[in-house]
């Protein structure tokens, strides 16, 4: 049996073929492009929610200022601060030299509960975590590390840390 295809059929075909080739490059390209965070300037809390979680994200603006030491500087400026409302890691001189920030959790509910930690903006490659996205059992600390090494230019790191509190609805 020998199939005749008309002008027409290939019309249909190739504009099928076209479509799904547009439709592939429009996923590719979306997934493929990096989402803008708006860096939050004071703690913000927002409560999202979808079928199976409540979501509680906690953003905090976070900042260090990475200074130059020169040598025979007789003072060790190191800049600590005390804020709740901010991730303030304060002064530190350039070097091999890391900040420790912690964290505390309770488990005040009796649904499972997910802890997740992300940082955003220019202080994010200096920022990392003592652990990351775990399920909360009881009280828990987390450190929150700030590492500057030989190659970190001086300046004014900005960003933001958010704590991500992901709640189970369902067993």
């Amino acid at each position: 049996m020998k199939i005749k295809l008309t002008t027409y059929h290939l019309s249909l075909l190739f504009l099928l073929v076209i479509s799904f080739l547009v439709f592939l490059g429009t996923i590719y390209f979306i997934s493929t492009q990096k989402h803008k965070v708006q860096i939050v300037n004071q703690m913000t809390i927002v409560k999202k929610s979808d079928m199976f979680y409540d979501y509680e994200i906690k953003k905090y603006p976070s900042m260090v200022e990475i200074i130059n030491l020169k040598e025979g500087d007789k003072k060790n400026i190191v800049g600590i601060s005390t804020d709740t409302d901010v991730i303030n890691f304060g002064i530190l001189p350039v070097g091999n030299n890391s900040v420790q920030k912690t964290i505390g959790f309770n488990k005040t509910r009796k649904e499972k509960t997910e802890i997740l930690l992300k940082s955003f903006g220019n202080i994010s490659e200096m920022v990392s975590f003592s652990k990351n996205n775990f399920y909360l059992t009881g009280n828990e600390t987390v450190s929150v590390f700030l590492n500057a090494s030989d190659y970190t230019k001086v300046g004014n790191y900005t960003g933001e840390i958010d704590i991500i509190v992901k709640i189970t609805k369902m067993g």
